[in-house]
């Protein structure tokens, strides 16, 4: 026999496997108000009677009867009992099943994140009384316009600025904490010699709840401007960033079927104390699917109000599109609808009223033209040169909304902000929609497609340095080169140097020095950490390179290319410094460093 499961991995079974996500493997379910309907798996019947219900995770069958949740439903589905109906949802869901009787290797890592759910509610005391002794702290949060309400219902709370004082009160007396605990829940980092420190130290302290409430880790911010200004808890066994997000347990609560996502703290906080409840922070702007299913399981739309000067677009872009992928209604905040000088939703709430901010949601941009607005600034259309790489991307975009009705408001939509023939839009439309590949090339665009007008805001137009074709493809390769050391951070202490040798381009190596910073200081290095501090051009050319470093990527054959395009970037550069020299003085120099490079490459 396999034994008893316990109650917190039921829990945790039940919470990874979204019921419409299962259901709709045997089902096939549409929407129709709060609930999915299908034909029943369980009796035959010719017009839908089969009702799930997300948010309540429960199924209904008004021809026969039959209902529960999503264990039962499989019980059903699959002719299993009880246990071999979990045991399905766990194999699922990649989750092993700890059997009380001792059958599975899982019970030391259930053991460890239940203590350290116990251990974050002491350390949650510890820094609640942090921020009673703290005139500093507590000034500091009332200066963003906290009350003590709002204080309390997140459970603010302040670390001393003390090398030691949480993991001693832990570890010592009453409490008898292990030091290795310590280091596992994240509170305390290891010395050389063995003992042990404080993570967080002079930091107002930020408890991060599950969608239950309960304490799964936090969050410290500066009060002053030292870096790094946040600093959060590492993963744990019982925190894992992808799968959480910051005030959900109570925005689940709010009865709004609409959640606004931001990306910090303190905009979530700001929102809730001005009554809107429906707020969340995403830890991060790179959103997860597993964040997604989070959201999918309250909510019916979702409003991205993401600070408009981080990393952004692309990234952006690619939660709208996660978030769209499980039946979610997406748009995105524009703030500059009431005051285009704030940047993020705490700033504008400190100037402006909730009205102010939900006039700003209520027109809230869709996501077809908010790619297309990227597509403009990457390919601006009054360039002749850049105009059919514009139309190209709004074709592709246009062409992936599945409604023809849909299509055709945003064709015309385009046509008439960005003064395009209509018509011919909507043939390459159609094209691409039917499979065919619209023909889009330089003839077809100074005759199909006729420029009648193009809207340009020259105070938001970029200014930028056009690149030779060789500087173009270097450029790209020093960015797979930083790619490929996100995806190896190992690799980082190897060839941090190299790259600081030979990048040519200054955001490139920008970039390259806060890979090496974030390796040197234990942060998680990925590739979606990259855009974080990215401006929105820089992002998208970096995502642009995503798919193009892969498993089989070596650093050295990225350094050996890099090195071939920098010397003819360089020698198109010099060459043509020295033809365009006007006295016998700028055509001795020129040729004196053309000379030089062409020397240094043959060492």
């Amino acid at each position: 026999m396999a034994g008893r499961i316990s109650q917190v991995q039921i829990d945790e079974i039940i919470d990874r496997n979204d019921i419409v996500s299962v259901v709709g493997e045997y089902v096939h379910l549409k929407r129709s108000g709060a609930n999915y309907m299908g034909l029943c798996p369980f009796h035959n019947e010719k017009t839908p009677s089969f009702s799930v219900n997300e948010s309540k995770r429960l199924f209904k069958c008004f021809g026969c009867g039959k209902g529960g949740g999503v264990v039962q439903f499989i019980m059903l589905a699959e002719n299993l009992d009880y246990i071999g109906s979990l045991e399905f949802l766990a194999r699922r869901a990649g989750i092993e099943i700890k059997y009380e009787n001792g059958r599975s290797e899982n019970d030391d890592k259930l053991k460890l994140k239940n203590d350290i759910l116990s251990l974050n509610e002491k350390a949650q005391a510890f820094f609640k009384d942090g921020l009673a002794r703290s005139k500093e702290a507590q000034n500091y949060l009332a200066g963003r316009g906290l009350d003590r309400e709002t204080v309390n219902k997140f459970g603010l709370g302040f670390a001393p600025d003390d090398w030691e004082q949480l993991t001693k009160v832990c570890t010592y007396g009453a409490l008898g904490v292990s030091p290795e605990l310590m280091v596992s829940a994240g509170l305390s980092l290891k010395r050389d010699n063995g003992t042990c420190y404080d993570r967080f130290r002079n930091r107002v302290m930020f408890p991060i709840f599950d969608e239950s409430g309960r304490i799964v880790a936090f969050g410290g911010r500066v009060m002053d401007k030292s870096l790094p200004k946040y600093m959060n808890s590492p993963e744990t066994a019982a925190y894992n960033k992808g799968s959480h997000l910051y005030a959900l347990n109570f925005a689940r609560k709010s009865g709004s079927k609409q959640v606004i996502i931001v990306e910090g703290y303190m905009d979530a906080i700001a929102l809730h104390q001005k009554g809107i409840t429906s707020a969340v922070a995403s830890l991060g702007t790179a959103l997860t699917i597993g964040q997604a299913r989070l959201l999918k399981r309250y909510f019916e739309e979702v409003i991205i109000g993401y600070d408009s000067d981080s990393a952004g677009q692309t990234a952006t872009v690619r939660g709208m599109e996660i978030l769209a992928a499980q039946g979610l209604r997406v748009r995105i905040l524009k703030l500059g609808v009431v005051d285009s000088e704030v940047k993020d939703p705490d700033e504008f709430l400190r100037k402006h009223s909730a009205e102010d901010f939900m006039l700003c949601v209520e027109k809230a941009e869709t996501l077809v033209n908010f790619k297309i607005e990227i597509a403009a600034r990457r390919y601006p259309p009054e360039k002749e040169s850049e105009l059919p790489d514009f139309i190209r991307q709004t074709v592709k975009i246009i062409a992936a909304e599945p409604s023809a009705s849909v299509r055709a408001v945003n064709i015309a939509a385009v046509s008439k902000k960005y003064g395009i023939d209509e018509v011919s839009l909507k043939e390459d439309v159609e094209a691409a929609v039917s499979g065919d590949a619209p023909i889009i090339n330089t003839e077809r665009i100074h005759g199909a497609y006729k420029r009648v007008q193009y809207r340009k805001d020259e105070d938001n137009a970029e200014q930028s340095t056009e690149l030779s074709p060789d500087g173009k493809r270097l450029d790209r390769l020093e960015k797979r080169m930083i790619i490929y050391l996100a995806d190896n951070p190992s690799d980082i202490p190897a060839y941090i140097d190299k790259c600081r040798e030979e990048f040519c381009f200054e955001d490139n190596k920008n970039l390259a020095n806060i890979l090496h910073s974030w390796y040197i200081n234990g942060y998680a290095v990925k590739r979606e950490t990259l855009l974080v501090d990215c401006s929105s051009k820089l992002s998208s050319e970096l995502t642009d390179e995503f798919e193009q470093v892969g498993s089989m990527t070596t650093a050295a054959e990225l350094l050996k290319n890099l090195k071939k395009f920098r010397f003819k970037y360089e020698y198109g550069l010099l060459t043509e410094n020295l033809r365009s020299a006007r006295t016998p003085e700028e055509k001795s120099a020129a040729m004196k460093k053309l000379n030089e490079l062409i020397r240094s490459s043959r060492t």
